[in-house]
């Protein structure tokens, strides 16, 4: 998982820094201390009631297995949200322009390459 978020991390900040209306740049840019408010969140609210709680400083006495389901389930909801999102965003015009621009370069360059052939 540290290794994925490393690539991950680049590509995330990358995009909201492209593709983020002007006001919600540093919402995104914020967006990685979420991980750390659900641990804490988890960790408030599995230990109301006298309970144990799942994240404990033993971890043989820890409910770990719990907090590895919660986010898995949680991972496959973001997952489906994730592509409702995907099949409805829309690139800003900057990227539509840029892509548009490398698309003409490209049947450019092939005619090009196919006519001096």
């Amino acid at each position: 998982m540290g290794v994925a978020d490393s690539f991950l991390d680049v590509a995330k900040l990358e995009f909201f820094y492209d593709q983020a209306p002007e006001r919600m740049k540093s919402v995104g840019t914020a967006y990685w201390t979420t991980s750390s408010f659900i641990l804490s969140t988890v960790v408030d609210v599995t230990k109301k009631n006298g309970h144990k709680g799942w994240i404990l400083d033993s971890l043989n006495d820890s409910g770990v297995d719990s907090y590895n389901l919660f986010s898995a389930v949680l991972s496959c909801v973001n997952l489906l949200f994730f592509l409702v999102v995907v099949k409805y965003f829309v690139y800003n015009t900057e990227v539509n322009k840029s892509k548009n621009m490398l698309q003409e370069d490209i049947k450019k360059f092939t005619e090009q390459a196919y006519t001096a052939s």
